[in-house]
């Protein structure tokens, strides 16, 4: 979670409050204003035109009450809604070149000034939810992920043993979160038939369970072992019980996060996130949770 100052909070619920206000607009008493300036080049279909309006509005109050009450992820938060401001800026541009009269913005002196207010609200949504401060320190991690190699790393195996990266340079690895109470559980299933088919050509896959997710890795070391063993007779190697999200996760996701991350955020999104490791320790691909195993089976041909 971001850190910031009382300020920032204070400014970040102010504009929730803001957001809330015109999104009821929206949908109410300045329907036909929000109409009105919507963008000219847009095709003129009534149904369409009323379903963007409507859309907005109710993007901007979900918006809005997210300012104010998700504050775990309030950068997160924050860039979504600069993103939001981008969006609707043609919509204000449209008033001005047009001269629309809307909200009171009876002259061009007044719609030139809206206009640029718009990058003002751009720095406000990026600082008051401390957006700026995370954006510059996951560009500091992928500067410092690209310095380093996945062979530097070391993680506790599942029994509290030491294991060096190093010790798979060579190999293709896959990389992967892992979790026994989840609906995806049962890709332990594919990721055992993946390792067995190709361990021989170079393949291996390391699991690190995680309980960050809906609580579904709540088992010691002993009790997972057992039921990989058991329910999916896993016998690739699996690690010692991590965290793959926030502060305190472990140096190994930190590093494939940073070197293969989202667009609004690197964060691990559920369990079974898959990442292949090429035979030079490069990370080269990131397979989302619902991909199954199987599905990974041809690129990882590839890279044998």
């Amino acid at each position: 979670m971001s850190k910031t100052s009382g300020l920032q909070n204070i400014f970040r619920i102010l504009l929730g409050v803001m957001m809330i206000l015109p999104g009821i607009g929206h949908l109410t008493f300045q329907r036909t204003e929000f109409l009105a300036q919507v963008p000219s080049w847009l095709p003129d279909n009534p149904a369409l035109l009323d379903f963007i309006v409507v859309a907005s509005g109710i993007v901007e109050i979900l918006l809005g009450l997210a300012l104010i009450f998700v504050t775990k992820h309030k950068a997160k938060v924050g860039i979504a809604l600069a993103i939001f401001y981008v969006l609707v800026f043609p919509g204000n541009l449209s008033q001005y070149t047009n001269g629309i009269d809307a909200f009171g913005l009876d002259t061009d002196l007044k719609r030139l000034i809206r206009l640029f207010f718009q990058p003002i609200l751009i720095l406000w949504a990026l600082w008051s939810t401390g957006a700026i401060t995370y954006l510059k320190h996951r560009r500091k991690e992928k500067r410092e992920a690209k310095s380093i190699s996945f062979y530097e790393f070391e993680a506790l195996d599942i029994s509290g043993k030491p294991v060096q990266m190093e010790s798979f340079r060579g190999k293709l690895v896959v990389v992967v979160n892992t979790a026994s109470k989840c609906g995806l559980t049962p890709q332990y299933e594919g990721l055992e038939t993946l390792y067995q088919k190709y361990k021989s050509q170079g393949l291996v896959i390391l699991g690190f369970p995680c309980n960050q997710f809906g609580n579904q890795e709540p088992g010691d070391a002993e009790t997972i072992t057992e039921f990989c063993q058991l329910n999916y007779g896993v016998t690739f190697p699996m690690f010692f019980k991590i965290n793959v999200n926030g502060e305190d996760a472990h140096p190994i996701f930190k590093f494939l996060k940073a070197r293969l991350g989202g667009i609004l955020s690197s964060d691990i999104k559920w369990n079974f996130t898959k990442f292949i490791i090429d035979r030079n320790g490069t990370p080269i691909k990131r397979f989302a949770p619902f991909t199954k195993p199987e599905a990974m089976e041809e690129f990882i041909k590839s890279q044998l």
